[in-house]
């Protein structure tokens, strides 16, 4: 390789590692709170949605929503779906009714 030719080669090199560099400790950008409103039953006091997806809602707090006394019903739900599936509760829970899906198994 001739000297000028690795020159450009070195250089080319720098500017790529420098622009990586800084795009690196450029801070992600989260996503936003989704607004969501999940309907399903609870099933030994886990939300199961109506399309099977086990729903973990929390208060604003952090702390569990207690479904115990929605067992067997069907229940809609309201509030924000965040990043990790985290689901924060906007409002209490609505009560339906039975559930009228099957309880899945094991649960």
């Amino acid at each position: 390789m001739s000297a000028s030719r690795h020159r450009i080669t070195t250089g080319f090199l720098v500017a790529l590692m420098i622009g990586a560099g800084s795009h690196a400790i450029v801070p992600a950008l989260a996503s936003k709170p989704v607004p969501r409103t999940i309907v399903g039953c609870v099933f030994n006091g886990t939300f199961i949605s109506s399309d099977g997806y086990d729903i973990h809602p929390r208060n604003a707090d952090g702390k569990d929503v207690d479904l115990r006394p929605f067992e067997g019903h069907t229940v809609t739900i309201s509030g924000d779906l965040l990043p990790g599936d985290a689901f924060v509760v906007g409002k209490p829970p609505q009560d339906s009714g039975p559930c009228t899906m099957m309880r899945p198994a094991g649960k």
